[in-house]
């Protein structure tokens, strides 16, 4: 049974105090907090009492701070936090030095990823870039890149880039001619013989070489290999640190070079099998302040776990003056 409907007088009093309360007037809202410059999903954060507004840091302390972190954690994190940090994160004097050999941060992204955020950084540098560490990602493609933009490198670190070819090292260095440090470890694909010619044509500053090679290395009996012509264009009167671990480098090919580096200081040639310490050789290492011979100790070698193999081989190879196989 429906109930029985109002009295026409009660619906109205109903209606007028509904009215009345939807036509109320609302207090007003809270003031909101002052800027901060701090952003969550685009809107601003209060800011607790107390505590730090750490975007009005100077520019000249954030540099600082970031110089510490690295240029992968800039580019993700520490640059996005605020306009201000953003400002001080694109300022050229940041990115004089890239180091991006960072193994914890670098085994969780893809190549293709870390060479768009190596781009980045190299054009934020505005040209002023002088250092560059690149570990297993880079690319002939990022070494050209960073050789069209970059004149004033003075140091160049590639580890464990098996992307690397030695034609594009050899074409790279060509446009570095303040290149005062130069290393190529564990690249698969670049010999540290092969790009000695171009580096010495190109890199008259250079002051520390250093390749360090894995894989399998041959140890020829009675072989000549002729390198020497190409080492004795490799004058390099500056080098005074040479390391080259593992390389298949013979006597000839040595002499030649040390006849061209006369400040050398420093000599590295454990695990080079194929130099056979002579009279002669002993005579020009005389005045080698630091020597490591092919069977000296290697347990202070940075990478233990990738000695090179080496297999001996009868054969005789004769290489023309560019490495090239006759």
């Amino acid at each position: 049974m429906s109930p029985l409907p109002l009295p026409r007088k009660k619906r109205n009093r109903r209606a007028l105090r509904t009215l009345a309360r939807r036509n109320r007037p609302r207090p007003p809202p809270p003031p909101r907090p002052a800027a901060t410059g701090r952003y969550f999903h685009g809107m601003e954060a209060p800011q607790a009492p107390g505590a730090r507004d750490w975007s009005e840091l100077q520019v000249d302390a954030l540099s600082l701070i970031f110089t510490k972190l690295g240029a992968i954690e800039v580019l993700m994190g520490a640059g996005l936090v605020c306009h201000s940090w953003l400002d001080a994160a694109r300022s050229p004097d940041l990115w004089r030095s890239v180091d991006m050999s960072n193994p914890k941060v670098l085994e969780k992204m893809s190549g293709n990823v870390l060479c768009a955020m190596a781009k980045v950084a190299v054009d934020r540098s505005c040209g002023q870039l002088e250092a560059f560490v690149g570990k297993w990602f880079v690319t002939d493609d990022l070494l050209k890149y960073i050789g069209d933009r970059a004149p004033s490198l003075r140091r160049l670190s590639l580890i464990s880039c098996d992307y690397v070819s030695t034609l594009g090292v050899a074409g790279a260095i060509k446009k570095f001619p303040l290149l005062a440090d130069l290393e190529l470890s564990l690249c698969l694909k670049v010999s540290g013989m092969y790009v000695f010619k171009a580096i010495g044509k190109s890199c008259t500053q250079l002051k520390r070489f250093i390749c360090c090679e894995q894989g399998v290395r041959i140890i020829y009996e009675d072989n000549i290999i002729y390198y020497s012509e190409a080492m004795r264009k490799a004058t390099m009167t500056k080098l005074h640190t040479l390391q080259l671990f593992g390389s298949i480098i013979n006597n000839g090919e040595l002499a030649a070079i040390m006849d061209n580096c006369p400040n050398l200081e420093s000599l590295d040639i454990r695990y080079c099998f194929n130099i056979k310490m002579d009279d002669t050789l002993q005579a020009k290492c005389a005045s080698i302040k630091s020597l490591r011979l092919p069977h000296d100790s290697v347990d202070d070698y940075e990478f233990m776990d990738k000695l090179p193999t080496w297999l001996h081989c009868r054969e005789v190879i004769f290489l023309d003056s560019d490495g090239e196989l006759e």
